[in-house]
């Protein structure tokens, strides 16, 4: 059994207490930025819709985890068995421990532009892009789209790690239909759903919970083709426009509105909107138009 480090000694470890973001601040000290992803927040607020005593990922460490109390953030070791043992945090379980098959959160890669839900939200999300991790977060209800990459309307994202139980029962197998695909599911296992696609012309059926013909299955899901590429599978492109030497920024797009610029350390990439959504520079992240104060 893996052992657990208790939280209810929190106080007792060093705290760096983290109390506001700017677009260039990174969560990562000097010593240990060649050994994991620099982390900048910006204007997004870690802890925003969160309650007080939850225990978030810290990104780029999977040793490290954060503590919400009031809207604010505070960063924690996990600890360490011995000195070249350390603790690993688990989010679901909201403790540190030693069991080596937690899974963490991923790492940002160099060169690769990617991104990944910040985890168990709907609506945060950490861009990667040359091993900078930026925390993004979606506007008015939208939700994050790990298919596409990006902001998209909830009819088409399956969020439902939260739907998963922490506790583990075996003779209640927890099933969810998905909201985009009338042949797609999620089984949970320890917390974490598993999708799943049903054989060639069935579809689930929430009745039985399983691949059912479609009659008996009664989805109403209107198949949409968007063709949206995510970024981790299509070339980076530049952005035409001179970025800052330093610093990460965002730029609405020069002819589009449905475009915008990410600018790192003077390195500059274009990044689409969701179809139907356009960028707002006032909140640097691409919007309905009805909520854009143009």
């Amino acid at each position: 059994m893996a052992s657990l480090l208790s939280f209810m000694l929190w106080g007792l470890t060093g705290v760096l207490a983290i109390h506001s973001f700017s677009v260039d601040i990174m969560v990562s000290s000097e010593n240990e930025k060649d050994e994991e992803t620099s982390f900048i927040m910006g204007e997004v607020n870690l802890c925003s819709n969160v309650a007080n005593n939850v225990f978030l990922p810290y990104v780029g460490n999977c040793s490290k985890y954060y503590l919400c109390m009031y809207g604010q953030a505070t960063e924690h070791p996990c600890g360490a068995i011995d000195s070249t043992h350390l603790l690993r945090f688990d989010a679901r379980t909201q403790s540190c421990t030693d069991d080596e098959d937690i899974k963490c959160l991923p790492e940002c890669k160099s060169s690769v532009l990617s991104s990944f839900c910040y985890d168990r939200t709907c609506s945060k999300y950490v861009l990667c892009y040359n091993n900078q991790a930026v925390l993004r977060q979606c506007q008015d209800g939208l939700q994050y789209n790990a298919e596409t990459d990006r902001c998209d309307f909830p009819q088409f994202v399956d969020c439902v790690d939260n739907l998963c139980s922490p506790v583990n029962n075996p003779n209640d197998i927890t099933y969810i239909p998905s909201k985009a695909q009338c042949d797609k599911y999620y089984v949970c296992v320890n917390a974490i759903p598993h999708s799943q696609l049903c054989a060639g012309g069935l579809q689930f059926n929430p009745k039985c919970n399983c691949c059912d013909f479609p009659s008996n299955a009664e989805c109403t899901i209107t198949a949409l083709q968007r063709n949206i590429k995510p970024y981790s599978r299509a070339p980076p492109r530049r952005a035409d426009i001179t970025c800052p030497e330093k610093g990460v920024h965002f730029f609405a797009h020069q002819t589009r509105k449905d475009a915008y610029y990410y600018c790192l350390d003077g390195q500059g990439l274009t990044l689409d909107c969701t179809p139907g959504l356009l960028y707002d520079s006032n909140v640097h992240e691409c919007r309905e138009p009805k909520n854009i104060k143009f």
